[in-house]
């Protein structure tokens, strides 16, 4: 619950509320656009580039001292975003708070779902994302505020807002760094035994972990560009209002919601890998579509598809690092993969953006999508266990399997 409180707070009044943001402090300031553009990057960058410090942090003092470090973070960036003058100074208070939102995030959070939760655990993930979805219902409030009281006030209220609920949340994080030993046998392709834990060195020396971020990279290379191109591909290449595209996206942020809970009651049950490889060739069948078909309703019907798959994807790839490397250097190794698989993010966009901008229009782009989500589904499929990682002792000639 604290987790999900924690990402509302990131979500509603940082990430979903920076468009409105943009509008309001461009047309006070007469700043460009790109300055608050920039920041909403480096939030967005800072949560990926800076999780293998963050993770490497939780694993060392606890889930529960970094949230709370980060909670105060967040909020001295936007007291002090509040009172700069001109842009550069702006983009350095930005900085703090992207700093902020790292330490407090989805990396963290992550980690205290994996060390406190060995039965349900892909529920518990799945669950956790949920205050994303529940962030974007703060934004009303907060445009209501920028009207009635300017931007610079609403500042200072979002850091009272963030120091306030954030502490209170961050109060119900697990303090102790090491994880709770596992009560019982594993399910199918399911938690390693302690014994088997990896450290981030073992961890990067197994296939398993460049294949599971090449596999989650690849899906977020699409996942990026679908949230950021949806609607132009509805407006611009099939003529839909824009009032109506935003509702095939509406319409698609459910989806992922029910897909999360969705695969937190069953992939505990089922083989993750498989799952996820599912979910890939499905996601490629959507991505062709959207190259192909035209109409709302089709489009809506795509949209859908694709957010549930995501919602089913998502939560599992935690949930399978955990089960490969075991949770005793989980915040490290999780860390180090979101480093990598964030690339993706940014990827995906650029990628769309300029393929679309060529003769094959959107049609090309999103085939060529297709064509990576497609190589991450052969990245899931070929993806084994790593073997159990034996300690060396002194004086035996075994080293680390």
């Amino acid at each position: 619950m604290g987790g999900s409180i924690l990402l509302t707070l990131q979500n509603g009044l940082i990430i979903s509320a920076f468009g409105a943001y943009l509008v309001v402090i461009t047309a006070d300031t007469g700043w460009s656009a790109g300055v608050v553009a920039l920041g909403y990057a480096i939030v967005q960058l800072g949560n990926g580039f800076l999780s293998p410090l963050t993770g490497w942090i939780c694993d060392r003092v606890g889930v529960r001292a970094v949230a709370r470090a980060g909670t105060v973070v967040t909020a001295a960036g936007f007291a002090i975003a509040a009172v700069v003058t001109d842009a550069p100074h702006f983009v350095g208070a930005v900085v703090v708070i992207a700093l902020g939102c790292s330490a407090a995030g989805i990396t963290p959070l992550t980690v205290a779902v994996v060390q406190t939760m060995t039965a349900r655990r892909t529920l518990a993930l799945g669950l956790l994302p949920t205050g994303i979805a529940l962030g974007g219902l703060a934004v009303p409030l907060v445009t209501w505020a920028l009207a009635g009281a300017g931007w610079r006030a609403t500042f200072l209220g979002v850091a009272g807002v963030i120091l306030a609920v954030g502490l209170v949340a961050g109060s119900a994080l697990p303090t102790d760094r090491r994880p709770r030993p596992v009560a019982k046998a594993a399910p199918r392709d399911g938690p390693s035994d302690r014994g088997s834990d990896h450290d981030l060195g073992s961890a990067l020396r197994t296939p398993a972990f460049w294949l599971l971020v090449a596999g989650h990279g690849t899906a977020l290379v699409a996942v990026s560009a679908v949230n950021l191109h949806l609607v132009p591909l509805m407006t611009h290449h099939n003529g839909i209002p824009l009032a109506t595209a935003g509702l095939a996206v509406a319409v698609m942020s459910t989806a992922q919601l029910l897909g999360q809970v969705v695969t937190g009651i069953v992939a505990d049950r089922l083989d993750k890998r498989r799952l996820a490889a599912a979910c890939m060739v499905v996601q490629t069948g959507v991505l062709v579509a959207f190259a192909t078909v035209s109409g709302f309703w089709l489009l809506l019907a795509a949209a859908t598809v694709h957010g549930i798959a995501w919602g089913l994807r998502g939560p599992v790839m935690t949930a399978m690092r955990a089960d490969y490397f075991g949770v005793g250097s989980f915040g490290t190794i999780m860390g180090w993969s979101a480093g990598f698989v964030s690339i993706g993010l940014v990827v995906g966009p650029l990628l769309v953006t300029g393929i679309a901008g060529g003769t094959g229009g959107y049609p090309a782009a999103f085939l060529v999508l297709a064509a990576v989500t497609a190589a991450g589904a052969v990245a899931f499929v070929v993806l084994r266990r790593p073997r159990v990682r034996v300690p060396v002792r002194c004086g035996d000639g075994a080293g680390r399997a």
